[in-house]
């Protein structure tokens, strides 16, 4: 009887506290809630947080008859929004990614075009040029001046006056030093057409082409 008592009065104390801290498990509950429903941003992490702190005050001062739901959904939902941060975060660090590399692709090829062009400019400049009407740059002339594209090199390595005054119009010391400022993916020199007084220079390796 005696032991009947007892574990009646247990549960009476049991049924009194948890609907003393019956409103804290409904508070753990509601923030649990808003939580999983909300899976992404500031409030649905921060509601995560106090469903769990609310629901565990509430179960330990309850003697674990309430807050346990609250406290579940909080921590299911601070868990899903921090995974979602992060493939957020992964995402934006993608997308960033490829247009860091999409805009690095287009100065480097801005930058092949400019050579390209000052390459062009010179060549046009030493055709104009009176001092370059010797006998040797017109036969340098005559020789790669049939329309064909020819490498670049093949001025660099000759002393005529048409070729040294291309290399001093184009500024570069070498041939070495010309490749060398070429950052375009699969550019490795520069070649150049000449027909008449028309001129034409491209990237080679590219698609790039000044005329």
């Amino acid at each position: 009887m005696d032991n009947q008592t007892m574990n009646s009065q247990e549960l009476q104390d049991l049924a009194n506290l948890k609907e003393l801290h019956k409103g804290k498990g409904i508070a753990a509950t509601i923030c649990g809630v808003i939580s999983l429903i909300g899976c992404l941003g500031p409030i649905a992490f921060i509601c995560g947080i106090v469903a769990i702190f609310v629901g565990a005050n509430a179960r330990k001062k309850s003697q674990k008859t309430t807050g346990t739901a609250g406290m579940v959904m909080g921590i299911i939902g601070v868990v899903l929004s921090i995974l979602a941060t992060v493939v957020i975060i992964l995402c934006m660090a993608g997308i960033m990614g490829s247009q860091v590399v999409e805009y690095t692709d287009k100065v480097d090829v801005s930058n092949d075009t400019m050579i390209c062009d000052t390459v062009n400019t010179a060549i046009t400049t030493a055709l104009y040029d009176p001092s370059c009407q010797d006998e040797e740059s017109l036969e340098f002339i005559e020789y790669y001046g049939d329309g064909y594209y020819y490498d670049i090199y093949n001025i660099f390595s000759d002393d005529c006056a048409f070729a040294l005054t291309v290399q001093e119009v184009m500024g570069y010391d070498s041939y070495d030093d010309l490749c060398d400022s070429l950052d375009s993916e699969g550019a490795y020199s520069i070649e150049f057409a000449i027909d008449g007084y028309d001129v034409s220079t491209r990237v080679s390796g590219t698609d790039i082409e000044v005329y």
